[in-house]
């Protein structure tokens, strides 16, 4: 009996592993997607704004017209990876004051153990998750 408990236990390990390495990549990326709608949004009540993305640690600062306003953390757990796809660690995304960006589209990835999940925001500031 005690055999077919360990068994059992053993073979949902690498599932609830798999779910909670789900769940934390899923959360980081809808704080990203929060953080740049933010920048949108502080944008056309500011004037324009800006949000720099940093991998290590994984940030987004906002700042509407040089001023610093907002620091949102994108690691809701530990282990959550964060890679711009950039040459350096960080990216810069700016928005006019009608909320349209002014940079080239940019493809962001979150991942976590097996798990990864891809952003796409194009150059007008649309996010589309893939």
């Amino acid at each position: 009996m005690l055999v077919l408990l360990a068994v059992g236990i053993s073979a949902g390990v690498p599932t609830a592993r798999r779910f909670a390495d789900r769940a934390a990549v899923v959360a980081a990326r809808e704080e990203l997607i929060g953080a740049i709608g933010d920048t949108r949004a502080m944008a056309v009540s500011a004037g324009g704004s800006v949000v720099v993305l940093r991998e290590s640690p994984a940030t987004a600062r906002i700042e509407a017209i040089g001023r610093p306003t907002l620091v949102r953390s994108l690691e809701p757990l530990e282990g959550v990876a964060v890679d711009l796809r950039a040459r350096g660690d960080s990216v810069v995304l700016r928005f006019d004051a009608l909320g349209i960006g002014r940079f080239a589209s940019r493809t962001i990835s979150v991942s976590r153990g097996s798990v990864t999940r891809t952003i796409v925001v194009s150059s007008y500031g649309r996010v589309r998750r893939r």
